[in-house]
């Protein structure tokens, strides 16, 4: 498990597999690097690298207060240290605006944006209310909602139990501030200075969450794919058809 080091000498850790295009992942709150584990298949076609951003998994914390810019510059640090000029990004849900303010902040290091359930700032009460959910549980239980994250998104026992350890090390804090952070984030008016492919994944049952898809119509090269019989953990829960639609819109981009 390779590292490198962040602001303070802190050691930020991260997986690194495959070869090829390469693609990083950016987790939601607290769920760190191992949210991704289906992902994991698509090594045999391009580099695929999964950090653990400040205060979450492995890696230590940089600060107690961490903000969606401070990630995407921590993002931007680990590019530097793998020697990567541009890289595709992917966004898991909350992740997705550490990927969209990345992709904004710094553009020639962008070759492509993958969002899966995204959304450029909170506009829904329901999505609103599951982060003052999760909010509360940080300050409350962070196990508790470790268990109920890490059982809402797979059914293998294993893969359970791995992402339900992994959360626990998560520092409750910087898990807060992540969430509280995300709560008040809001790039949806500089959207049309994305001029990347984007293909932004919705599941079609989280209705409250898909409708954040509007605001993606501003963008020059959108793509939008819709999953059937889905909520909201598609990377997870519908990994076959996440990572084929991934490969297909590289692929039909032309970025690999």
């Amino acid at each position: 498990m390779p590292y490198y080091t962040g602001q303070g000498g802190k050691q930020l850790f991260y997986d690194d597999m495959g070869n090829g295009e390469a693609i990083i992942f950016i987790h939601p709150p607290g769920m760190g690097r191992k949210v991704f584990r289906q992902q994991h298949e698509l090594a045999k076609h391009y580099r695929i690298i999964f950090p653990d951003l400040s205060g979450n998994g492995d890696s230590e914390v940089i600060s107690k207060a961490p903000d969606i810019s401070f990630y995407a510059r921590e993002v931007r640090k680990l590019l530097d240290h793998l020697k990567l000029q541009k890289t595709v990004i992917v966004g898991y849900s909350c992740g997705g605006m550490v990927a969209q303010e990345f992709a904004l902040t710094f553009p020639d290091r962008v070759n492509g944006v993958v969002l899966a359930g995204g959304f450029p700032k909170v506009d829904t009460g329901g999505l609103r209310l599951e982060f003052l959910a999760g909010m509360e549980w940080v300050r409350k239980s962070p196990e508790t909602l470790a268990k109920l994250l890490s059982h809402s998104h797979f059914r293998d026992p294993e893969i359970k139990r791995e992402l339900n350890e992994h959360m626990a090390k998560s520092d409750p804090d910087a898990w807060y501030e992540f969430y509280n952070r995300a709560l008040h984030f809001d790039c949806s008016r500089r959207l049309k200075q994305l001029t990347v492919p984007l293909l932004v994944m919705y599941g079609n049952k989280e209705f409250w969450i898909n409708y954040h898809a509007k605001y993606y119509n501003q963008c020059d090269d959108a793509t939008l794919s819709i999953i059937e019989c889905a909520y909201h953990q598609i990377p997870a829960t519908h990994w076959p058809i996440f990572n084929e639609t991934l490969r297909d819109f590289l692929q039909k981009k032309q970025i690999v």
